[in-house]
């Protein structure tokens, strides 16, 4: 009896620890939402600055750019929570048909949301302006990922050895 009792102590113990780790390597949504936040912050600087955004030109942009961000995420997110990742690999040729509709169907109404929201940054912006929007994206998208890429070897190295 005692050693069952032993055997289920240890069991539980195994199980609280692998809970703990789990729960370690699961992102924070805090922290995710103050990522997310901080992003924002540095789009918002790296457009004012590259397009040179009149303060005017600001307050009509950055709540059509977000509106259009959410919209799209929203697009987005929808379709990620019917198809998961590596789901394909299971689907059958019914299941990977609708897939791929399914697809088509987002890369569509992505582009008609873009279409629309082009429409309107003209309305705020001059056109030379809410031409360079996609290059812009594309050149904060790589710096972001160059900074994160660095700032993660940055703490896979750990910190520099002190010199004594």
């Amino acid at each position: 009896m005692k050693s069952k009792i032993g055997i289920l102590m240890m069991a539980l113990a195994m199980l609280t620890g692998l809970t703990n780790v789990q729960a370690q390597n699961k992102p924070n949504k805090k922290n995710q939402v103050e990522k997310e936040a901080k992003i924002n912050e540095l789009r918002v600087k790296y457009f004012n600055d590259k397009l040179a955004l009149t303060d005017a030109e600001q307050k009509a942009f950055w709540p059509l750019f977000d509106e259009y961000k959410l919209k799209d995420k929203n697009l987005r997110d929808s379709f990620q929570k019917k198809y998961k990742k590596n789901a394909i690999v299971f689907m059958d040729d019914k299941k990977s048909e609708e897939y791929l509709n399914a697809l088509l169907k987002l890369k569509d109404d992505e582009s008609a949301l873009y279409r629309e929201y082009i429409n309107k940054f003209k309305k705020v912006l001059p056109i030379k302006k809410v031409a360079m929007l996609p290059t812009l994206e594309k050149e904060f998208k790589k710096e972001i990922l160059q900074k994160m890429t660095q700032f993660k070897k940055g703490q896979q190295q750990g910190p520099p050895p002190s010199e004594e």
